[in-house]
């Protein structure tokens, strides 16, 4: 099993006929101030596997920080099957929303993957600290 692609963005939904639909896909989140939160975002997974791989299987997520850190984790479970239009390959779409997520600081994130326990991919993305000018600064 591989993950053919994996994103963040504002909103993730699956339409009637199972088309992924995104909004606001990202990969820098802007903060004022830390320790801050960040309150809605949507990690979207599509996975690929062989035949041998057919069924349900657990998907863990975890947030961490650029230390390795366990921040936050998830478990799905997802159930890979075959779309009738790959040529036997089997297919799983996932999302999974987060709200609230704790960032103490700026600096590098990321999402890790696994499959059954076993390491299948990462996203990475900024956290980083914005200035707000007030009303006559320069």
């Amino acid at each position: 099993m591989f993950v053919r692609y994996a994103f963040l963005a504002d909103h993730v939904l699956f339409d009637a006929i199972g088309k992924m639909i995104a909004v606001g896909i990202f990969d820098i989140i802007y903060a004022q101030k830390f320790p801050t939160k960040h309150r809605d975002m949507t990690l979207a997974l599509n996975l690929e596997g062989t035949s041998t791989e057919k069924g349900d299987h657990k998907v863990s997520i975890e947030l961490r920080d650029d230390k390795a850190n366990r921040l936050v984790s998830l478990e799905q479970t997802i159930k890979m099957e075959n779309p009738g239009v790959t040529h036997g390959s089997l297919r799983a779409a996932m999302i999974a929303r987060f709200q609230d997520l704790p960032f103490p600081k700026a600096g590098q994130y990321e999402f890790v993957i696994f499959a059954d326990d076993r390491f299948l991919s990462r996203v990475s993305f900024a956290v980083s600290q914005i200035r707000v000018e007030k009303a006559g600064e320069q």
